[in-house]
């Protein structure tokens, strides 16, 4: 960045390049979306604060997505954040450094790095190389150039010449639009407040936001005001708790092993619903079999790649009355940076989601 008259180049990438069926890509675009949901729920997207973007490497959406929000880029902030990227390194193909030293996914010179650099993906590190680190760096950049307000500028900034701004905006044209062809799935989200179809095969690990947020009213059952969850979780549990007709006991509270950093429940069926189609349904969706109940976790249960445990029937103290008795209840546990809290933890650096899809 900051490099009057560069040489353009142009960057062509094919998709078996980064090994992405379109099941992956959908996938992770849904994962996206999700973030749309932890960044605060409907007001935001009302607003239109919520941007899509298609046509890129799947693997790079969560990150335009996760950057564009967290330093509140609005709508067109991911398939800017796309365009950028593929005209500096073709979507990390030339990381450089350039003949003027720009460096990283991002390009950017050392005394901008300096100033902008971002350890987005927690590591303890800035690295302009890393996706997560240059891309969040990026946004931020921009944001501090004018964007929103005026991408003109913000982009010009970037790099001081026309011909690069008209070559961002037409890029962004390009990415921008509904994700993975579905409509405006993006609004069909925020509308609904939960994802239509989940993807429990695969797994995204999300790095923001850091915060909690308290489950829906209708799903708590354990008295008194909803308990929280780790945000970035929550569309996740939404859709378990609505797909399975489940209600929560326990989210994030102390005297527990693992819910003080809100990256587990206590769950039970809806009022008038039967063990079997409720719990064990879901158990058994999330990895749990009868033979390995006595484990709950990976590799003796075959979990799906976002869950660290499940206890059900087998586990001591868990599953359905005829097992755990007046304690009955499913737990389950997403993947996270640091496992097990028994008192009352801060946000872990990051967790494991699966994603979904129209």
């Amino acid at each position: 960045m900051h490099r009057s008259g560069d040489t353009q180049a142009t960057f062509k990438l094919p998709a078996a390049l980064f090994g992405l069926s379109f099941g992956v890509f959908a996938s992770l675009v849904g994962a996206a979306v999700a973030t749309a949901l932890l960044f605060g729920g409907g007001a935001g997207c009302a607003e239109g604060s919520v941007g899509s973007v298609k046509g890129v490497p799947a693997r790079l959406i969560p990150i335009y997505q996760q950057a564009s929000l967290r330093y509140s880029l609005g709508e067109r902030g991911p398939s800017i954040l796309a365009a950028v990227n593929w005209v500096e390194t073709g979507f990390g193909a030339n990381l450089g450094p350039s003949s003027a030293g720009a460096l990283g996914w991002m390009q950017f010179m050392p005394p901008t790095w300096a100033a902008y650099g971002v350890d987005a993906n927690g590591d303890g590190a800035k690295d302009p190389n890393d996706p997560w680190d240059a891309i969040f760096a990026a946004a931020r950049y921009l944001s501090a150039s004018g964007a929103p307000e005026n991408w003109h500028d913000a982009i010009f900034a970037y790099n001081h010449a026309e011909w690069y701004v008209e070559k961002v905006e037409r890029a962004a044209e390009r990415f921008g639009g509904a994700t993975a062809g579905s409509g405006d799935y993006v609004s069909a989200i925020c509308a609904a407040g939960i994802p239509a179809g989940a993807v429990l095969d695969q797994s995204v690990r999300l790095f923001a936001p850091r915060a909690f947020k308290a489950l829906p009213e209708r799903f708590w059952v354990g008295g008194g005001t909803p308990q929280a969850v780790d945000a970035r979780i929550w569309p996740n549990a939404v859709w378990l708790l609505e797909s399975f007709d489940l209600r929560v006991t326990a989210a994030r509270e102390p005297g527990h092993q693992t819910h003080g950093d809100g990256t587990a429940l206590d769950i039970v069926p809806a009022p008038g619903r039967g063990w079997d189609e409720t719990a064990m349904r879901a158990a058994r969706a999330l990895g749990w079999r009868p033979s390995c109940g006595a484990s709950g976790t990976a590799p003796v249960c075959p979990l799906i790649p976002a869950m660290q445990f499940v206890a059900y029937n087998g586990y001591p103290g868990h599953g359905d009355p005829a097992h755990a008795g007046s304690n009955a209840h499913l737990h389950i546990s997403w993947k996270s940076s640091d496992y097990g809290c028994p008192g009352l933890c801060a946000p872990r650096t990051w967790v494991e989601v699966f994603p979904w899809v129209e």
